[in-house]
């Protein structure tokens, strides 16, 4: 079996509510075994003998709205591929690490559409694109900026979810912790 991370984008912000424990019920459901869910923000760790990440992605996206009634944007990458997006952010020395995010994207945008996204970098706000993930750095903190996810997804016409750099790196510890524990003898 593969390890598989989701990103769920628009949940528990905005007064639209998905408690964990459902998100981990609604995986398990689907039939992935493993799940372990992290923080309030809709990201799961989970095994599955599956390998079409576009079906997991739409099976995630029907249940939540069968669940809340509401279209949310499911992204599903591979540990490894979590892996290759955590190795380094390249934006990391320009300053504080609380200010340094990462969108991650569900498809490669147009280089056309990337050209747009770089055309539109200020002294504040900077992005890199590598391994299908946009790299940003918000000077004034990501709250104060006006290129937010909503932002990136106009500009590059994909679905994205955006997660601080400190998620990201929690979520690779969490996924490559999970199951390292030995196995339990029972008495």
């Amino acid at each position: 079996m593969a390890k598989y991370v989701a990103f769920v984008r628009g949940i528990n912000v905005g007064g639209v509510v998905l408690k964990m424990e459902d998100l981990r019920a609604m995986l398990e459901y689907i039939g992935f075994s493993g799940v372990r869910t992290y923080i309030q923000s809709g990201n799961a760790v989970f095994e599955s003998k599956e390998v079409n990440k576009r079906k997991m992605e739409a099976e995630i996206a029907q249940e939540i709205k069968n669940k809340i009634d509401r279209d949310v944007a499911v992204i599903v990458k591979t540990v490894e591929e979590l892996r290759r997006i955590a190795e380094s952010h390249p934006l990391a020395g320009l300053g504080d690490a609380k200010n340094l995010y990462v969108a991650i994207l569900s498809h490669d945008p147009t280089v056309t559409d990337v050209g747009t996204l770089m055309e539109t970098m200020n002294e504040v706000d900077r992005h890199e694109i590598a391994n299908r993930a946009v790299y940003s750095y918000y000077g004034q903190g990501y709250g104060n900026s006006k290129r937010s996810n909503n932002f990136l997804e106009k500009i590059l016409k994909v679905s994205c979810t955006t997660r601080n750099w400190e998620t990201i790196n929690k979520l690779l510890e969490f996924a490559d912790a999970e199951g390292s524990d030995p196995p339990r003898r029972i008495r």
